[in-house]
């Protein structure tokens, strides 16, 4: 089989606007079965899950975390959307922001599912949940899926993910309005059960006020450092203008920010945000403000960064001495 030819003709027929697609879409636009075990055999495809496909090259384009969304979904097109999705795939199908979580798909169940509790890369939680703890939401192309409430998908993942996986995964929950008085309650409920322990420590760190992985990464990396601490999520007053800054140390005026390229909530276009931030940073270095920035980068060495943060805050506080 001559493979450029091959590969030109699943370029041309592959469905206008669609990453993945299942069996039954590309045999519509004109890939059948035989072309798609050629595909695969030759690398072209990539068969994500039993009947959904994509191009190797638009899945080596995608970051992990669209590959692990990718994964989810195929799952829910294999299974026609029967399962309940919990833990970390419901946070994930809520739009919660998911950080250094394992690309394995949850689903809740009374009993063992008969075809999913032996596919590896699917975790089955045999419990009983309770009605309200159960939502539906409609997902575009894969229509009603069945999922956890948002209270409850924070709970389990503070009960069972890493700390600062679940922190921000509760910490873009707050930001959308789950109610953390009612996560306690869920928490409060399951004395005895594993993980409790880990699932207060969780709830007890979120700050509703945190709009990014990174910010809340730094939150957590610098409230282990012995240095002062920073008031977080702070509005400063500069030309008139109240400008929000992700940490300050009011009495020396030095604000803390974190640069990162993804923000959970950021809808405005970046050249909007950058003049924005450019004009921000400068009315307030006009009143005698200084800026430390943090990257995603400097979080993985927390030793240098307690050294940068004690020399801002040293050159700010000379500042103010007689």
């Amino acid at each position: 089989m001559d493979i450029r030819a091959l590969a030109g003709g699943i370029d041309r027929d592959w469905p206008v606007g669609l990453t993945s697609a299942t069996t039954a879409e590309l045999t519509h636009s004109g890939l059948g079965p035989r072309r798609l075990t050629a595909g695969v055999k030759f690398g072209l495809l990539l068969r994500i899950r039993h009947g959904v496909y994509i191009r190797r090259g638009d899945w080596e384009g995608l970051y992990p975390s669209q590959r692990d969304e990718l994964r989810l979904l195929a799952h829910c097109q294999a299974t026609k959307a029967t399962a309940l999705y919990s833990h970390l795939s419901a946070a994930r199908l809520r739009g919660l922001y998911v950080w250094n979580g394992s690309p394995d798909v949850h689903v809740t169940a009374k009993s063992a599912l008969a075809g999913d509790s032996a596919v590896p890369g699917v975790r089955v939680h045999r419990r009983t949940l309770a009605p309200e703890q159960r939502r539906r939401i409609t997902l575009k192309r894969y229509g009603v899926v069945r999922v956890t409430s948002l209270e409850q998908t924070i709970v389990d993942c503070a009960r069972t993910e890493p700390f600062v996986t679940a922190v921000i995964i509760g910490d873009s929950g707050l930001h959308k309005g789950v109610s953390l008085e009612l996560m306690n309650q869920l928490v409060a409920g399951m004395d005895g059960h594993r993980g409790v322990r880990a699932a207060r420590r969780v709830l007890a760190a979120l700050d509703k006020g945190s709009q990014s992985a990174g910010e809340t990464r730094l939150r957590l990396v610098v409230a282990g450092m012995n240095i002062p601490q920073p008031e977080y999520q702070v509005w400063l007053l500069a030309a008139g203008n109240n400008y929000r800054v992700d940490g300050a140390w009011r009495a020396i005026k030095l604000a803390l920010e974190f640069d990162g390229k993804s923000k959970y909530f950021d809808y405005q276009r970046t050249d909007e945000a950058i003049y924005e931030e450019r004009q921000r940073e400068r009315e307030l270095m006009e009143v005698g403000w200084m800026f430390l920035r943090v990257e995603w980068k400097d979080l993985a060495d927390p030793d240098l960064l307690k050294r940068r943060i004690r020399a801002a805050i040293d050159a700010a506080s000379r500042r103010f001495k007689p």
